[in-house]
């Protein structure tokens, strides 16, 4: 998943497309997609380390 979100923040496109819309929409799909990775770590050492 990771991958993903470097690839996703790699420089790219056509010379046909808008690069700063294409740009700006894969920067936040990248940051969300980094933000739910390491959230859904924080958030399973939570519930793992939590006393029942």
């Amino acid at each position: 998943m990771l991958d993903l979100a470097l690839v996703l923040l790699q420089q790219g496109g056509s010379a046909t497309d808008d690069p700063g819309a294409v740009g700006v929409a894969r920067f936040f799909a990248a940051f969300l997609l980094i933000l739910t990775i390491y959230g859904s770590a924080w958030l399973f050492t939570y519930w793992i380390s939590k006393d029942e």
